[in-house]
């Protein structure tokens, strides 16, 4: 899934900064000369490209619209194209000249002109990429097209600089899904401002010349740019190549809107707050953001823009590349780019309002009004740490040798109920017999919601079934501590907890089960998501210790044994009480 360390979005002072953008431009460069024409050609071939569609009488638009592009100076130069020129009449001309002329270059211009030569003679089948990238089906033995548009007058000249076709219309132009994101056809331009307000260019250092270092900087004599984007990057996914197929969700600014106003609502940050830095000897520090509101619409975008876009070519993924506009998918899930999985009732509700909007590599499928994703998909997901991993202890007391010990389950007891996950567990046994261990838990990335706090425990005969010891309830408190809503030092304390033990009497003995123990529910009215110090995961603590009395000894175990902490989202709990068959991706921290 998608990691919210704040770091990774280029924050300074904890404000986010643009990040960076997608094709690739160059400078006047020696790069070009790997193009150069064979000077090499006989006196009827030493007209360029340009002054062929120049003098042609059934062209004149066409060389309008390279010169309103500048194009016409590239096709009078020396390096080798091929142009697919379309005719007076045959296209739309009036609408194109309105346009601006980088759209016209992009969108018309580059989608006409290939490099290298590609003169036709006998059967023809090939894959050609045109200056602006996209992919062109050139075919025919007698009858050619490029990608369906048929040739009037295959070379119709040899030029030294090239081959020129003419054809009977335009090519169609079909941009990408990042190109659609600045055409505006659709009022998508919400999300599109976010996407592109990490656009940068930035120097291509192995295609560039390098002139002298100038105040210890490198300068250069001939500078080749491209353009990079980090979203891209950030999320893996890449919607500006070509030779990808991706399925973006794009909701519509009520769209878009509608679902921030639900998920800055998890994303609420205090100026200043309270943190516990060690639980154990009441250690507090003060922690100040420099601009809250900057973080939390920050993070909020960042969580709306995650679940948004799918890779066609993997798992059933694969099935979005047919789906239509008004049809069911039958999928068992699909994986986000940030890897999070949505199972069949999600993903289906993602695509049943939307409209398939095709794009050069995939398809945009644009929304109506709202966008359909239930808010625990991932903007505020259920939350499970493992309690065996080190780096959530916030610390210990009472313990046996002062640490408590994680242990891997290489061969289940097969009579005890229920499942272990990541095979393994915490066992925190008292220093003594006589005292009740405690064990501290950091839980990171809380949102500012209300959770339903679930602790799993495993049984004693977990893994030996000849376990000889009776099996004993624990008998325990749970205390989590917070940021209030004034920023100060909070607690909430749960008593009187007790995990269930079956005393399913078989032939082997007693056994039990693994036992997903409710704590309580608790809103947290800070969030905690990408609140990173230098070397602290800022985060809310959970205290879970035994309560067991000397006179209680005999029939409750001091020794705990976690497997891991659930934090579910109140409503993901309400709904799966609900229903019991619902599956859903839980998140593992």
């Amino acid at each position: 899934m998608i990691s919210f360390n704040i770091k990774h979005l280029g924050w300074k002072g904890m404000a986010c900064s643009a990040l960076v953008a997608a094709a690739t431009l160059t400078a006047c460069s020696d790069w070009d000369d790997h193009f150069d024409a064979n000077s090499s050609v006989l006196d009827s071939q030493r007209s360029t490209l340009w002054q062929q569609i120049e003098k042609a009488d059934n062209l004149k638009e066409f060389a309008s619209l390279l010169k309103k592009t500048g194009f016409d100076e590239n096709l009078s130069a020396s390096q080798t194209y091929t142009v697919w020129a379309p005719v007076d009449g045959t296209f739309d001309y009036d609408v194109l000249a309105n346009y601006s002329s980088e759209r016209v270059l992009k969108e018309f211009v580059e989608n006409h002109i290939a490099r290298n030569n590609y003169p036709v003679s006998g059967q023809v089948d090939q894959r050609i990429y045109m200056l602006n990238e996209k992919k062109m089906s050139f075919n025919g033995s007698s009858d050619y097209n490029i990608q369906g548009v048929k040739l009037i007058t295959p070379n119709m000249s040899s030029c030294m600089n090239g081959t020129l076709h003419t054809i009977n219309g335009k090519v169609p132009f079909l941009s990408s899904i990042y190109e659609s994101l600045s055409n505006f056809d659709y009022p998508i331009d919400s999300i599109s401002a976010y996407i592109k307000s990490y656009d940068e260019k930035k120097i291509d250092e192995s295609k560039s010349k390098k002139g002298p270092v100038l105040n210890g900087e490198q300068t250069y004599l001939d500078t080749v740019y491209y353009e990079h984007n980090e979203l891209f990057t950030f999320y893996d996914a890449y919607i500006n190549e070509e030779d990808s197929s991706y399925t973006m969700i794009a909701p519509t600014n009520k769209a878009w809107e509608k679902a921030m106003t639900t998920v800055r609502s998890y994303f609420n940050y205090r100026p200043e707050f309270e943190f516990m830095e060690d639980p154990v000897d009441k250690v507090v520090q003060k922690v100040k953001l420099e601009d809250a509101d900057a973080m939390r619409d920050s993070v909020a975008k960042v969580a709306l823009y995650a679940g948004l876009i799918f890779n066609n070519n993997i798992y059933d993924n694969k099935k979005l590349k047919t789906l239509q506009t008004g049809a069911t998918l039958h999928a068992d899930s699909l994986i986000t780019t940030t890897e999070t999985k949505m199972y069949s009732e999600d993903a289906e509700n993602l695509f049943a309002h939307a409209t398939r909007v095709e794009k050069s590599n995939g398809a945009l499928w644009v929304t109506d009004d709202s966008l359909y994703m239930r808010t625990w998909t991932l903007w505020n997901p259920e939350i499970r740490i493992e309690a065996e991993y080190s780096n959530y202890w916030a610390g210990t007391s009472n313990v046996s040798n002062n640490q408590p010990e994680a242990k891997a389950v290489n061969k289940p007891n097969e009579e005890v109920l229920g499942k272990i996950s990541n095979g393994s567990y915490l066992e925190v046994a008292p220093k003594s017999m006589a005292v009740n261990p405690e064990m501290y838990f950091y839980l990171p990335n809380v949102r500012s919601t209300e959770y339903s706090v679930y602790v799993v425990f495993v049984p004693a005969n977990i893994n030996s079934k000849y376990y000889s010891d009776p099996l004993k309830k624990n008998h325990l408190e749970v205390i989590i501590g917070y940021a209030d809503d004034k920023g100060k030092n909070a607690e909430v304390t749960f008593k009187d907890i007790e995990p269930e033990v079956d005393s399913l009497l078989t032939v082997e003995g007693m056994t039990a089960k693994i036992d997903t123990t409710y704590i309580g529910d608790i809103t947290f009215p800070t969030s905690y998501v990408g609140m990173y110090g230098s070397s602290q995961t800022y985060a809310p603590y959970m205290r879970i210790r035994s309560r067991v009395s000397s006179k209680q000894a005999a029939t409750y175990d001091r020794t705990m044994r976690i497997d891991c902490i659930i934090l579910r989202p109140k409503n993901l709990d309400d709904y799966i009480k609900a229903h019991p068959d619902y599956k859903y991706d839980r998140h593992l921290y």
